[in-house]
This record gives structure tokens, C-alpha cells and sequence, in this order.
């Protein structure tokens, strides 16, 4: 590229001829051949000791009018007077700029305020949100929209409104820094890199401290970054067991009425088809005992203690009064049998037996008595097989009342008898005609019945279902009964090899016997529990309860607010200082503005120091050598010297 002509002037020769120029202006002439459209105004000159005043009303625009109204250039003082072409490129430059940057003004913190502002009212927001929805339900919102998603938005715009604040700050922290006194050139590269993010913040403080302030707001920078994190953290979403405005509620039985007239039963009544049903279900089921059918519509409810009418069972051992007996035709012990209270074990074949005893009309029982059984047996299930060692257990059915806890959780009821009570009263049901109610009164004064026919009814039934029997394992067991025998290979517990039983009653009692502990009583339980849910599925009093069900709800964990909190506070306390120190340094507002460095730059001396030989690392290590300061020229204004 061919090089700017030189100029050489000479004092007594007219400047508006040989420059082609007017009284004004003058015209440059490019090596095209083609003079420069955007002339800069010149004053005649003054003296040939002083450089020609060459203002620029691009530069007062853009930096304000405290800089100097002239521009020199150097003349000689002798009659042949040269300038270089090489002086007039900078000028040519920035006229070249002044219809780009017509509009641009850095003159005020407005913006910076306005920022901070914004994130000030943004953190304010999420505060407000997390107010809002502190303890209450989570939010449903369309399109999936969580609390989340609205604080994390809220965060970021945040995080964006004080990184401006933060950002101009560091970039006019860098011009008051060389304004205060002289640092090494490449603090401005530091500054510089503060101000672009996180990283050069992390070089500021490790690498080369700068001021205070700046240090102050590397840190708040570097702390930023932690906003997003903390402010997911803010809330929570544990759930609870909330109180459900449906309708839940437990059967309960004040009293029981039905029966069936009928010619079955020796009493004249026989109970309901529901009553047999659970009864077979109480004896047969391996599924557990019966439960009554709780509305639970959320599948978590609780319910107030309930009084029902009840069947209970009571078993105590009463091996103590066995005793062996022997017939008159008995030749040796093995021909002798055992008995206790007026149940007997028939031979030594026995294995196993069951009697049953009814309440007499005269009353001879508690009027509440269902029926008593006794069990005996002559192996002990905790024993060997074919050891003789007799047992025997009493069990009584009779109805009560009783108080219940109930409970569902998760959709599975479990209840908890409370308390029992029972009437022991003993009648005479001679002449009653149907009319002797068994009744039965809690300690709180609530009165459950069950009518006479029903009891009888029931009663009437068991008679024939509870017969007598017995178990043997000898070829020669004479059962009572030979067309209800039934003949097993059973194997349970001790007990092993064909097993001859006088009904499938006799049977479920000696495998619950054997296969579990407890078994007797347990089959008792499971029995009387069967009939109470019987009780409690007709025509039941409901008592209602509390549904419950668990809720997400939103529950704010203030302490993380804290760090979001100092952020914010920390960036206007960090602006207030950088508008302070530009303030008492007396420096132009420039902030991080490019065309700042484009205008004043280094000086002519400095940038000589560089030369034009070394690659950018060369030039780097020797900046941090070389110190300089932001002076004030009265000629050409601000510079880096």
C-alpha cells in the first residue's frame, strides 16, 4: 500500500494554495487521487513553535466538553515546515466513526441503577412467591409448570440485572485505578476480565489483588454463581396427612334382630344365611380373621372409638382336673379314656376330642353364653409322637360388647380392641316368649342388644354344627357318627399317618391345634371375630370418621435465602463505592466502554517502548514491567502515560 504524501510547508508560502484548501478546511488527498469527504476544521497557525490547533467537535461530542477544543500537530520551527502522514491517520479515524456513534452516551449510572433496580424488585418477587406458598398445597399449573420453574425465571433475571451493575462497575473501577496512581499496564487486562464474568474474577483475587472494591466485587461475583443452587434449594416439598372433606365412616352393631322361623332347629329359629356364611368363613378361612367394610374413599382414615355388639371367646387350660377312667370291661390302662367336667376321651385310640355344652332354658350358664367346648387329647403338641401326655382346654362363646379402635392406612383397616364387657346374668327363658333380649351395657351407658330369637336361632344351629366327635389313628376308632367320618393321611405337627375324624369340625380344630401355637384359642377368636363382622354388616350404625390424605404442600426453607439475599445487597453497596471513587478520583465516566481505549489510548512515547517486533506474549511480559498512570493533557485530554 503506497504511503501518505508528505507535506512540506514553508512559512511565506500561502497555506490555502499549496494545501488545496480553503480558509477553513482543507482536503487531504488519499494516494487515489481522491480527497476525504469528511474535512476536520482548522485555524490559521499561530506560531511556527506551536503545534496547529485542529479541534474536533466528534471527540467533544462523545467524552463531553472537558476535553481541550484543539488538536495540535507538530510543526518545525524553521522555514520548511513537515508534518507526517502518519499524524493525520488518527484523526482521519475518527471522523470515519461519527456516523456510527452518533447516538452512543455514557455520561450518567442510569442504566446501572436501573439494573440493579430490576434485580432488587426481582428478588423482592421471589420472596413474595415463597410467601404465598409457604405451608399450602403445591400448585397445579398447565403445561407442567412447577414453583420451581417460576423461582429459578425469577432467579435468573436476577442474576442477569445485577451482572450490568457489576459489569460497569469493574470497568470503571479500571480507569479510576490508573487515574490514583501509577499500576502495572496489564492491570487493565484484569479489570477487564473481572468484569466479563466468574473466571476473571478468580484471576483478580488470586493472581494480582487490585483495590478493595475490586476485590469486594470479584467476590460477589464469584458468589453469584451460587444463586441458581440456593435458590432451588429455598423450597421444599415434604407431604402431609391433610383431612379430606368426603365421607368416611365404620360400621358398628347396637343390635341384632334377625332370624328365620323354622322347624330345622330345635329352638325354632335358624339364623340367617350372612351368619352361617361368616361362621364357615371364621372355621375354614386361612385368609385371617374377618373385617368389616370401612368407607375410606382416600384410603387413610381414622375413626373415633366404636361400641358393637360383639361375640368374644375366652380359653383357659384345665388339664389340671383331667382324670383317667377306665370301664367296667377294661382289661389294661390302654382300654381306659380320660375326662374332665363332663367331656371325655372315649379309649386310649382316641388322639382328640370335642364337646360341647348349650345354655339350658332353666339357666344353668350366664344368659350371654353362646356355647363352651372342651378339647382334650392325649399328645401333647409340644411333645413326641405316640408320648401320652393328656391336655385339655375349655373355650366359651358368648356374646359382649365392645370398644374398638379403627384405623385405615393405605387402604387396609386394622382395628383394636379396646375393652370387653360382658353380662353374666343368668335367666330363666322358660316363659319368655322370644321376649329375653341378651343385653349388654358399657361403662360409658351405651346399651347393645341381641334379641332372643336370634341368640336362640344361632344357638339352634351350633347344636347340629358343633357336635360331639373325636380323632383317632387306630383302624379301630368306632366313630359317633359313620357317615360324617372323615379319613385323612394327615401329617401336622406331631401328628402323623391315616387319621380317622368324626367331621370336618373335629378336623379344624385338631389341625389348628397341632400346626399352631395357641392354635385353639386362635380358632376361637377368628370364630367370634367372624360373627361380630356378621353383627356389624346388618343394618350397622355408621360412625364417622376423618378421611385423610397425604398432600405435597410447599414448605420454604428461609436460611437458604440468605446468600441471594447478600448478593443483592452486596452489588448496590458495591456500586454505591465504584460511583464514590469515580466521584473523588475525578475521573470520566467511562465504565467499560471500548471507545474510551480507542480514543486515549497510550501516548506516542509509551507505544514506542512496544515496537512492532515480538508476538503477543513478548508484548505481555513486557507490559507487566512498564507502569503507567491516566494524565490529563491539556492538549489532547485524557491519556495512559
Amino acid at each position: 500500500m503506497p504511503s501518505r504524501p508528505v507535506l512540506g510547508l514553508s512559512a511565506k508560502t500561502d497555506l490555502s494554495r499549496d494545501c488545496n484548501m480553503s480558509t477553513n478546511y482543507f482536503s487531504p488527498v488519499s494516494p487515489g487521487g481522491q480527497r476525504f469527504e469528511d474535512d476536520v476544521p482548522l485555524t490559521q497557525i499561530s506560531s511556527p513553535g506551536y503545534r496547529k490547533s485542529l479541534p474536533s467537535p466528534l471527540i467533544n461530542e462523545v467524552f463531553g466538553s472537558k476535553l481541550p477544543q484543539t488538536h495540535s500537530r507538530n510543526w518545525s520551527s524553521s522555514t520548511g515546515v513537515t508534518t507526517s502522514g502518519d499524524d493525520f491517520d488518527d484523526t482521519d479515524r475518527l471522523v470515519s466513526e461519527k456516523a456510527k456513534i452518533k447516538a452512543f452516551s455514557n455520561e450518567s449510572w442510569f442504566l446501572e441503577i436501573f439494573c440493579l433496580v430490576v434485580g432488587v424488585l426481582t428478588f423482592a418477587a421471589s420472596i413474595a412467591v415463597l410467601a404465598v406458598f409457604h405451608n399450602k398445597p403445591l400448585p397445579q399449573w398447565p403445561l407442567g409448570i412447577t414453583l420451581n420453574t417460576i423461582i429459578a425465571l425469577i432467579s435468573a433475571i436476577t442474576n442477569a440485572s445485577l451482572a450490568v451493575p457489576l459489569a460497569s462497575g469493574f470497568g470503571q473501577l479500571k480507569w479510576n485505578w490508573f487515574k490514583q496512581k501509577p499500576s502495572p499496564l496489564t492491570d487493565m487486562e484484569l479489570f477487564d476480565e473481572a468484569s466479563r464474568g466468574s473466571w476473571g474474577c478468580c484471576e483478580t483475587s488470586l493472581f494480582r489483588p487490585l483495590s478493595y472494591v475490586g476485590l469486594f466485587g470479584a467476590f460477589i461475583t464469584i458468589t453469584a454463581l451460587f444463586l441458581g443452587p440456593f435458590s432451588q434449594q429455598v423450597a421444599t416439598y415434604p407431604t402431609r396427612e391433610v383431612v379430606s372433606d368426603q365421607l368416611a365412616s365404620v360400621p358398628a352393631a347396637l343390635n341384632y334382630t334377625p332370624a328365620l322361623a323354622g322347624r330345622s332347629g330345635s329352638t325354632g329359629f335358624v339364623p340367617i344365611l350372612p351368619m352361617k356364611s361368616a361362621v364357615f368363613h371364621g372355621l375354614f378361612s386361612e385368609s385371617g380373621p374377618a373385617q368389616p367394610k370401612p368407607i375410606c374413599p382416600t384410603g387413610n382414615c381414622t375413626y373415633p372409638p366404636l361400641t358393637t355388639l360383639a361375640t368374644c371367646s375366652t380359653c383357659v387350660d384345665i388339664g389340671s382336673v383331667m382324670m383317667q377312667y377306665c370301664t367296667e370291661d377294661a382289661t389294661n390302662t390302654s382300654d381306659c379314656g380320660w375326662q374332665a367336667m363332663g367331656a371325655k376321651l372315649q379309649s386310649a385310640n382316641d388322639a382328640f376330642s370335642m364337646t360341647t355344652f348349650i345354655p339350658s332354658k332353666t339357666g344353668n350358664m350366664p344368659h350371654s353364653n353362646i356355647m363352651k367346648f372342651i378339647f382334650m387329647g392325649t399328645e401333647s403338641r409340644n411333645g413326641s409322637a405316640g408320648e401320652l401326655r393328656p391336655w385339655a382346654t375349655q373355650c366359651t362363646l358368648e356374646y359382649c360388647a365392645q370398644v374398638i379402635n379403627s384405623t385405615v392406612v393405605n387402604g387396609k383397616l386394622s382395628e383394636t380392641i379396646t375393652s370387653e364387657v360382658r353380662n353374666d346374668t343368668i335367666v330363666d327363658i322358660t316363659n319368655t316368649m322370644g321376649k329375653a333380649e341378651i343385653s349388654i351395657t358399657t361403662p360409658d351407658n351405651t346399651s347393645v342388644f341381641i334379641s332372643e330369637p336370634a341368640a336362640l336361632g344361632i344357638q339352634s344351629w351350633f347344636t347340629t354344627l358343633f357336635t360331639n366327635g373325636s380323632a383317632s389313628r387306630n383302624s379301630d376308632f368306632q366313630s359317633l357318627d359313620p357317615d360324617a367320618l372323615v379319613v385323612v393321611n394327615l401329617t401336622v405337627g406331631i401328628s402323623s399317618g391315616t387319621t380317622y375324624f368324626d367331621s370336618d369340625i373335629i378336623q379344624t380344630f385338631y389341625w389348628d391345634y397341632y400346626e399352631y401355637n395357641d392354635g385353639i384359642p386362635q380358632a376361637m377368636n377368628e370364630l367370634a371375630t367372624a360373627m361380630t363382622v356378621a353383627f356389624r354388616s346388618f343394618k350397622a350404625a355408621p360412625v364417622y370418621g376423618e378421611a385423610t390424605s397425604t398432600q405435597t404442600y410447599v414448605r420454604v426453607q428461609w436460611v437458604w435465602i440468605a446468600l441471594p439475599l447478600f448478593v443483592v445487597s452486596a452489588t448496590a453497596v458495591f456500586l454505591v463505592l465504584a460511583m464514590i471513587s469515580t466521584t473523588r478520583s475525578g475521573t470520566e465516566l467511562w465504565k467499560g466502554s471500548a471507545l474510551a481505549m480507542l480514543f486515549y489510548g497510550l501516548d506516542h512515547a509509551t507505544k514506542v517502548q512496544f515496537g512492532t517486533e515480538g508476538g503477543s506474549d513478548e508484548k505481555k511480559r513486557r507490559m507487566r514491567g512498564l507502569r503507567v498512570y491516566l494524565d490529563d493533557d491539556k492538549n489532547i485530554g485524557n491519556v495512559l502515560r
